[in-house]
């Protein structure tokens, strides 16, 4: 009787085991769906399309000449804690490129440009997308010979130009609206040649 009892004990812990193993070893499907997007259908550590701002310091990169050196200054993170402090980006620019050209007036035997790459979709910049640090800091550098410009790409008229720093600062101070327009960028700053290749652009960056 004993023997029989254990048994059964042994079969039922058996079928529960079982069970649970072709749980665990079933395939999860996907809910039928009709969007692209759907997490099953995308391969993992696929990253999203590139925005239009990035796109663009990718082709000026590419622009630039071959024989000059370029840094990138990467964005920091942040981070909090229980009294809420946070650290945060104060790169002074998106870019740092030396040159040996002369810079743009061919006057020096070497050049330091420090570039800040603004990519708008209209005709405008709102002037609150210019970080209050970063202009002082190019404006600084600028003084001492550094040539510190803002390079502002309007794709809805695809056009882009460069300022020199304390030129653009001077005209916010004075111009008594709250965003840069393409035809006050073309009036105090300087046109870049741009050309479509297929679906990426090159721009005339030789001035470097």
């Amino acid at each position: 009787m004993v023997s029989w009892f254990i048994l059964q004990v042994a079969r039922y812990f058996s079928d529960i085991l079982t069970t649970q193993r072709d749980t665990l070893l079933e395939p999860i499907a996907c809910p039928p769906s009709s969007s692209t997007s759907n997490a099953c259908n995308t391969p993992r550590g696929k990253s999203m399309s590139k925005g239009p701002g990035k796109k663009f310091e990718e082709d000026f990169v590419k622009s630039i000449p071959e024989g000059c050196d370029i840094t990138r200054l990467k964005d920091a993170g942040g981070w909090s804690n229980a009294t809420n402090m946070r650290f945060t980006s104060s790169n002074p620019c998106d870019f740092i490129v030396y040159s040996e050209s002369g810079g743009v007036n061919r006057d020096n035997e070497n050049s330091i440009y420090k570039l800040e790459l603004k990519s708008v979709a209209g005709k405008s910049l709102p002037f609150s997308n210019i970080k209050t640090h970063q202009m002082e800091s190019l404006c600084e550098s600028g003084y001492k010979g550094v040539w510190s410009l803002f390079v502002v790409n309007f794709r809805g008229i695809n056009e882009t130009y460069w300022i020199a720093a304390h030129v653009l600062r001077s005209h916010i101070a004075t111009c008594g609206r709250k965003s840069l327009s393409a035809q006050n960028a073309k009036l105090i700053g300087n046109l870049i040649l741009q050309t479509l290749i297929r679906v990426r652009w090159r721009y005339d960056l030789e001035w470097l």
